[in-house]
């Protein structure tokens, strides 16, 4: 498979995390309420981990094309949710993935768009 190939499967797949993990938070007003659902907090958690296996397997080439998607922070997220998982704190995980997802998909659909169009 050619890396272009591979980085459109993973892109999708990455999409498709990102906004599994939305609809996770989103289901709750609060993040206190999310961290007393032991269910949705992990499925967040493991949704924003799988994220981040995606693009950590995406080309150089790709990552290099998306300048507007906010790689480090994403990579940061995913460390604080593996590393401590105990410890996490889940108003900012809240914040960040009602706040900060939103505008992240939406670039990343729209470079995955491109990517469509050039076939």
């Amino acid at each position: 498979m050619k890396d272009s190939e591979r980085d459109e499967l993973l892109l999708d797949e990455l999409i498709e995390h990102l906004q599994y993990a939305h609809d996770d938070v989103s289901a709750f007003d609060r993040a206190e309420d999310l961290a007393l659902s032991r269910k949705d907090r992990n499925s967040a958690a493991k949704e924003i981990e799988q994220a981040q296996e995606c693009a950590s397997r995406l080309s150089d080439a790709s990552l290099a094309a998306m300048t507007d998607v906010p790689w480090r922070e994403l990579r940061g997220l995913r460390n604080v949710i593996v590393h401590e998982y105990g410890d996490v704190d889940w108003d900012v995980l809240y914040d960040t993935v009602m706040i900060d997802f939103p505008p992240v998909i939406g670039a990343l659909r729209r470079h995955r768009g491109h990517a469509d169009r050039s076939e």
